[in-house]
């Protein structure tokens, strides 16, 4: 999966990406492990790539990388911001 190509623009502002989706006119700020998601997700990777790579960089357990990704994840796909 990876973020979805048409209609999306992002970038680094600071801390923080800001996202606008040209399709639903929305508008999104993300920050800390939503940021690090958001950022590896520009090219394409599978869930368990983001809870590993997740746990690599935040040193936090395997259980609590697998449920912050995919409840990202779920959001995105609510969103219809990833393509699979």
């Amino acid at each position: 999966m990876q973020l979805r190509q048409a209609e999306l623009t992002w970038h680094v502002a600071g801390d923080e990406v800001v996202v606008l989706d040209l399709t639903g006119s929305v508008y999104l700020q993300l920050n800390g492990t939503a940021r690090f998601l958001w950022e590896l997700l520009a090219e394409p990777c599978d869930e368990a790539e983001l809870s590993e790579l997740l746990v690599e960089r935040y040193d936090i357990d395997e259980h609590r990388a697998e449920t912050d990704v995919a409840q990202f994840l779920a959001d995105l796909r609510r969103r219809d911001l990833i393509e699979e």
